[in-house]
């Protein structure tokens, strides 16, 4: 067995079965460096040989979230990045607010110097207002060696607005003699 020029050699590879009709070898702890093209070839007169390229996917790592810094004001632009290495293919980074799927990002892909790797970064921006506080915004790597369970990074909202206040009466339409309780109800953040 040979990969490109080179005789294999390497504790990780094992000899699974050897006979006339089938040689199979097992390599445990697969790396970007394995990949490439093996080579079997049978001693024959004429020698025969067969020929598989393997292809090995880099597993993107756990996505981390930058650029919030709590509280932060309504009506104020907010800008949040989500950044992934090692991902090869490169990995498909996709944004949710409130479980929605927000559409319009920006989305960079660098490959990594000698890692054969990609970086791959996404930054969402948006104005907040009152009805974003306590919302969790989700970004979600995609990649075809997660086996359909992407890795998500998560980062809850916290937004401070001024205070919008509201009398509510006890009865909608009072009438003459009868008690009238007048509530006012501030609702704002901070109190």
């Amino acid at each position: 067995m040979k990969l490109n020029t080179g005789a294999l050699r390497d504790n990780r590879i094992e000899l699974v079965r050897a006979s006339w009709h089938e040689l199979s070898i097992s390599v445990s702890d697969v790396s970007l460096s394995d990949e490439g093209q093996y080579t079997c070839s049978l001693f024959t007169m004429p020698v025969k040989t067969s020929k598989a390229y393997l292809t090995v996917l880099g597993v993107p790592e756990k996505p981390q979230i930058s650029g919030f810094s709590s509280p932060v004001m309504e009506g104020d632009l907010m800008q949040l990045t989500c950044k992934t290495s090692g991902s090869k293919p490169a990995a498909d980074i996709r944004w949710f607010k409130n479980d929605k799927e927000i559409k319009d990002v920006k989305y960079l892909k660098e490959e990594d110097a000698n890692r054969k790797t990609f970086t791959v970064s996404s930054t969402l921006d948006f104005r907040v207002d009152r009805s974003d506080d306590g919302v969790a915004v989700i970004c979600r790597v995609d990649h075809e060696s997660l086996n359909a369970t992407p890795q998500v990074a998560m980062q809850v909202l916290e937004i401070h607005y001024t205070p919008s206040v509201k009398i509510i009466p006890s009865t909608p339409f009072p009438q003459e003699g009868q008690p009238l309780i007048l509530t006012c109800e501030s609702k704002g953040k901070p109190l």
